[in-house]
Protein backbone atom coordinates (compact mmCIF):
# COMPACT_ATOMS: atom_id res chain seq x y z
CA UNK A 1 0.00 0.00 0.00
CA UNK A 2 1.32 3.26 -0.87
CA UNK A 3 0.08 6.97 0.42
CA UNK A 4 0.82 9.95 -0.64
CA UNK A 5 -0.12 14.08 0.01
CA UNK A 6 -2.70 14.78 -2.45
CA UNK A 7 -0.65 16.91 -3.89
CA UNK A 8 2.10 14.28 -4.71
CA UNK A 9 2.63 12.48 -8.19
CA UNK A 10 4.82 10.26 -6.59
CA UNK A 11 2.00 7.72 -6.82
CA UNK A 12 2.27 6.98 -10.46
CA UNK A 13 1.53 3.02 -10.81
CA UNK A 14 2.43 3.58 -14.94
CA UNK A 15 4.85 0.96 -14.30
CA UNK A 16 1.93 -1.89 -13.03
CA UNK A 17 3.94 -1.93 -9.41
CA UNK A 18 1.64 -0.06 -7.27
CA UNK A 19 -1.34 -1.93 -6.42
CA UNK A 20 -3.03 0.25 -3.58
CA UNK A 21 -2.57 3.92 -3.25
CA UNK A 22 -4.26 5.85 -0.67
CA UNK A 23 -3.51 9.86 0.14
CA UNK A 24 -2.94 11.50 3.57
CA UNK A 25 -5.47 14.99 3.00
CA UNK A 26 -4.76 18.45 4.85
CA UNK A 27 -7.16 20.51 2.83
CA UNK A 28 -10.87 21.13 2.28
CA UNK A 29 -13.91 19.00 1.65
CA UNK A 30 -14.60 20.31 -1.65
CA UNK A 31 -11.06 19.79 -3.21
CA UNK A 32 -10.88 16.06 -1.61
CA UNK A 33 -14.72 16.27 -2.97
CA UNK A 34 -12.90 16.96 -6.42
CA UNK A 35 -9.49 14.60 -5.86
CA UNK A 36 -12.23 11.74 -4.85
CA UNK A 37 -14.29 12.31 -8.20
CA UNK A 38 -10.66 12.71 -10.82
CA UNK A 39 -9.32 9.56 -9.24
CA UNK A 40 -11.85 7.16 -8.51
CA UNK A 41 -8.57 4.79 -8.14
CA UNK A 42 -7.74 5.96 -4.35
CA UNK A 43 -8.76 3.19 -2.65
CA UNK A 44 -8.21 4.79 1.34
CA UNK A 45 -8.18 8.46 2.91
CA UNK A 46 -5.83 8.95 5.70
CA UNK A 47 -7.84 11.97 8.01
CA UNK A 48 -6.68 14.35 10.92
CA UNK A 49 -9.97 13.01 12.72
CA UNK A 50 -10.73 14.07 16.06
CA UNK A 51 -13.67 15.41 18.45
CA UNK A 52 -12.15 18.60 19.06
CA UNK A 53 -11.94 19.48 14.65
CA UNK A 54 -14.58 17.20 14.46
CA UNK A 55 -16.49 20.84 13.10
CA UNK A 56 -13.54 22.93 13.28
CA UNK A 57 -14.26 25.59 10.12
CA UNK A 58 -10.05 24.67 9.48
CA UNK A 59 -9.76 21.44 9.56
CA UNK A 60 -13.12 19.98 8.46
CA UNK A 61 -13.03 16.54 9.77
CA UNK A 62 -16.44 15.85 9.66
CA UNK A 63 -16.75 17.32 6.31
CA UNK A 64 -13.75 15.64 4.74
CA UNK A 65 -15.01 12.55 6.53
CA UNK A 66 -18.73 12.73 4.92
CA UNK A 67 -16.65 13.11 1.39
CA UNK A 68 -15.42 9.67 2.13
CA UNK A 69 -18.67 8.00 2.79
CA UNK A 70 -20.08 9.66 -0.43
CA UNK A 71 -17.64 8.19 -2.30
CA UNK A 72 -17.18 4.69 -0.52
CA UNK A 73 -12.97 5.20 0.36
CA UNK A 74 -12.20 3.40 4.05
CA UNK A 75 -11.11 6.44 6.37
CA UNK A 76 -7.27 6.07 8.17
CA UNK A 77 -7.75 7.98 11.29
CA UNK A 78 -4.46 10.31 12.35
CA UNK A 79 -4.45 12.65 15.35
CA UNK A 80 -7.14 11.30 17.48
CA UNK A 81 -5.21 12.76 20.09
CA UNK A 82 -4.41 16.27 18.51
CA UNK A 83 -0.73 15.45 18.99
CA UNK A 84 -1.74 14.95 22.76
CA UNK A 85 -3.98 17.82 23.43
CA UNK A 86 -6.70 15.61 23.94
CA UNK A 87 -4.74 13.88 27.48
CA UNK A 88 -3.31 16.69 28.54
CA UNK A 89 -6.52 18.64 29.46
CA UNK A 90 -7.40 21.77 30.82
CA UNK A 91 -8.77 20.81 35.06
CA UNK A 92 -12.16 21.64 33.96
CA UNK A 93 -12.13 19.23 31.23
CA UNK A 94 -10.25 16.58 32.55
CA UNK A 95 -12.84 16.61 35.21
CA UNK A 96 -15.68 15.75 32.66
CA UNK A 97 -14.25 12.67 31.60
CA UNK A 98 -12.92 11.69 34.87
CA UNK A 99 -16.61 11.79 35.93
CA UNK A 100 -17.78 9.09 33.76
CA UNK A 101 -15.13 6.50 35.37
CA UNK A 102 -14.59 4.70 32.35
CA UNK A 103 -10.73 4.78 30.88
CA UNK A 104 -8.35 7.41 30.04
CA UNK A 105 -8.65 10.79 28.32
CA UNK A 106 -7.24 8.97 25.44
CA UNK A 107 -9.76 6.20 25.36
CA UNK A 108 -12.63 8.75 25.06
CA UNK A 109 -10.86 10.23 22.20
CA UNK A 110 -9.70 7.13 19.96
CA UNK A 111 -13.63 5.10 20.77
CA UNK A 112 -14.82 8.19 19.32
CA UNK A 113 -12.41 7.97 15.99
CA UNK A 114 -13.04 4.89 15.38
CA UNK A 115 -16.72 4.58 16.00
CA UNK A 116 -17.90 5.98 12.94
CA UNK A 117 -18.89 3.64 10.25
CA UNK A 118 -16.32 3.14 7.33
CA UNK A 119 -13.14 4.31 9.71
CA UNK A 120 -10.69 1.20 8.91
CA UNK A 121 -7.63 1.98 11.06
CA UNK A 122 -6.89 4.49 13.82
CA UNK A 123 -3.50 5.33 13.96
CA UNK A 124 -2.43 6.47 17.50
CA UNK A 125 0.57 7.70 18.64
CA UNK A 126 2.09 5.95 21.48
CA UNK A 127 5.89 6.62 23.87
CA UNK A 128 5.55 4.26 26.22
CA UNK A 129 4.15 0.98 27.47
CA UNK A 130 1.72 2.21 29.65
CA UNK A 131 -0.38 3.83 26.89
CA UNK A 132 0.29 0.80 24.61
CA UNK A 133 -1.24 -0.94 27.13
CA UNK A 134 -4.06 1.46 27.71
CA UNK A 135 -4.91 1.68 23.96
CA UNK A 136 -4.95 -2.30 23.70
CA UNK A 137 -7.11 -2.83 26.85
CA UNK A 138 -9.95 -0.64 25.22
CA UNK A 139 -9.73 -2.10 21.99
CA UNK A 140 -9.40 -5.11 22.28
CA UNK A 141 -12.66 -5.44 23.73
CA UNK A 142 -14.34 -2.18 21.23
CA UNK A 143 -17.11 -0.49 22.10
CA UNK A 144 -18.06 3.11 20.68
CA UNK A 145 -19.28 5.95 23.06
CA UNK A 146 -22.33 5.54 24.20
CA UNK A 147 -24.53 8.85 24.73
CA UNK A 148 -23.52 9.32 28.01
CA UNK A 149 -19.79 9.21 26.99
CA UNK A 150 -20.51 11.59 24.01
CA UNK A 151 -22.18 14.45 25.75
CA UNK A 152 -19.05 14.32 28.11
CA UNK A 153 -16.85 14.90 25.09
CA UNK A 154 -18.86 17.35 23.80
CA UNK A 155 -18.43 19.34 27.01
CA UNK A 156 -14.96 18.94 26.90
CA UNK A 157 -14.51 20.46 23.17
CA UNK A 158 -16.97 23.42 24.35
CA UNK A 159 -13.69 24.05 26.75
CA UNK A 160 -11.16 23.29 24.49
CA UNK A 161 -13.12 25.64 21.92
CA UNK A 162 -13.01 28.59 24.89
CA UNK A 163 -9.93 28.43 26.52
CA UNK A 164 -8.17 30.09 23.71
CA UNK A 165 -5.66 27.36 23.30
CA UNK A 166 -3.18 26.98 20.33
CA UNK A 167 -4.49 24.03 18.14
CA UNK A 168 -0.88 22.80 17.22
CA UNK A 169 -0.35 19.39 16.71
CA UNK A 170 3.59 19.16 16.66
CA UNK A 171 4.01 17.61 13.61
CA UNK A 172 7.14 20.05 13.18
CA UNK A 173 6.38 20.72 9.47
CA UNK A 174 6.82 24.39 10.43
CA UNK A 175 10.09 24.18 12.01
CA UNK A 176 12.47 22.57 9.28
CA UNK A 177 12.00 25.52 7.00
CA UNK A 178 12.49 28.25 9.77
CA UNK A 179 15.68 30.71 8.83
CA UNK A 180 16.18 30.86 12.69
CA UNK A 181 15.26 27.78 14.10
CA UNK A 182 12.42 28.53 16.21
CA UNK A 183 10.90 25.90 18.25
CA UNK A 184 7.60 26.58 17.16
CA UNK A 185 5.64 23.41 18.74
CA UNK A 186 7.50 23.23 21.80
CA UNK A 187 6.71 27.38 22.19
CA UNK A 188 3.13 26.61 21.54
CA UNK A 189 3.21 24.30 23.85
CA UNK A 190 4.10 25.54 26.99
CA UNK A 191 1.82 29.16 25.80
CA UNK A 192 -0.80 26.02 26.10
CA UNK A 193 0.37 24.68 29.32
CA UNK A 194 0.49 28.40 30.47
CA UNK A 195 -3.10 29.00 29.77
CA UNK A 196 -4.40 25.27 31.08
CA UNK A 197 -1.99 25.51 34.35
CA UNK A 198 -1.82 29.38 35.47
CA UNK A 199 0.23 28.48 38.52
CA UNK A 200 2.70 26.02 36.97
CA UNK A 201 5.73 27.32 35.76
CA UNK A 202 5.71 26.32 31.56
CA UNK A 203 8.69 24.56 29.95
CA UNK A 204 9.85 27.57 28.14
CA UNK A 205 13.21 28.15 28.98
CA UNK A 206 14.29 24.91 27.68
CA UNK A 207 13.38 25.84 24.31
CA UNK A 208 14.92 29.33 23.88
CA UNK A 209 18.10 30.10 22.76
CA UNK A 210 19.57 33.56 21.70
CA UNK A 211 18.31 34.47 17.98
CA UNK A 212 16.19 31.31 18.09
CA UNK A 213 13.33 32.86 20.16
CA UNK A 214 9.84 33.85 18.70
CA UNK A 215 10.64 37.23 19.05
CA UNK A 216 13.35 36.86 16.32
CA UNK A 217 11.37 35.69 13.70
CA UNK A 218 11.97 37.50 10.37
CA UNK A 219 7.84 36.79 9.08
CA UNK A 220 8.61 34.87 6.17
CA UNK A 221 6.23 32.51 6.10
CA UNK A 222 7.61 29.33 5.24
CA UNK A 223 6.09 27.90 8.32
CA UNK A 224 2.23 28.85 7.56
CA UNK A 225 3.03 27.56 3.97
CA UNK A 226 3.94 24.46 5.67
CA UNK A 227 1.07 24.23 8.75
CA UNK A 228 -1.37 21.43 8.11
CA UNK A 229 -3.66 23.22 10.21
CA UNK A 230 -3.42 26.84 8.55
CA UNK A 231 -2.36 28.52 11.98
CA UNK A 232 -1.19 32.30 12.00
CA UNK A 233 2.21 30.88 13.37
CA UNK A 234 3.73 34.65 12.91
CA UNK A 235 1.02 35.99 15.12
CA UNK A 236 0.62 33.48 17.47
CA UNK A 237 4.67 33.50 17.93
CA UNK A 238 4.05 37.10 18.81
CA UNK A 239 1.57 36.31 21.20
CA UNK A 240 3.85 33.63 22.90
CA UNK A 241 6.38 36.57 23.36
CA UNK A 242 4.04 39.05 24.82
CA UNK A 243 3.72 35.98 27.01
CA UNK A 244 6.98 34.93 27.75
CA UNK A 245 8.86 38.25 27.01
CA UNK A 246 7.21 40.97 28.06
CA UNK A 247 7.78 42.86 24.97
Amino acid sequence: IITCDWSSDVCSSDLGRVRHVGLSFHDSAEMLEQILTEYPAIEAVQLQFNYADYDDPKVQSRKCYEVCVKHGKPVIVMEPVKGGNLVNLPESAKAELDALHGGSAASYAIRFAAGFPGVMMVLSGMSNMEQMRDNLSFMRDFRPLDEREKAAVGRVRAILSGGNLIPCTGCRYCVDGCPKHIAIPELFAAMNDRQMHPDKNADYAAHTAPGCRESDCVKCGKCERACPQHLPIRQLLQRVAREFEQV
